[in-house]
C-alpha cells in the first residue's frame, strides 16, 4: 500500500513518540520515588511512639497525597495514545 502520510509527517510522529518515552520514563521515576518516600515515612511514623493524632494526621495526608500522584499516572490518557498529539486533537 502507499504510505498516506508525508516525510515530515512522519518526523513529527517520531519527535512526538520520543517526547512521550522521555515524559513517561520521568513520571515512572516519579511514581516510584513517591510511592517509596510515602511508604518509608509512613512505616517510621506508625512504628515511632507520639501523639497519636499527630501521626494519624501525618499518615493520612501523605497515603492521600500518594494515591492522588499514583491514581494521577496510571488514568492518564497517554497510555492509549501512540504518537502523542494528532491532527484529530485540533479543539483540545
Amino acid at each position: 500500500m502507499p504510505a498516506t502520510t508525508t516525510f515530515q509527517d512522519d518526523l513529527v510522529t517520531a519527535g512526538q513518540r520520543h517526547i512521550n518515552v522521555m515524559w513517561e520514563r520521568t513520571q515512572q521515576i516519579i511514581a516510584v520515588f513517591v510511592s517509596v518516600a510515602v511508604t518509608l515515612v509512613c512505616s517510621t511514623l506508625v512504628l515511632r511512639g507520639g501523639d497519636d493524632t499527630l501521626r494519624m494526621a501525618a499518615f493520612m495526608f501523605l497515603t492521600n497525597v500518594s494515591l492522588l500522584i499514583l491514581g494521577t499516572y496510571f488514568q492518564r490518557t497517554n497510555h492509549t495514545k501512540t504518537g502523542g498529539v494528532s491532527s484529530k486533537d485540533g479543539g483540545r
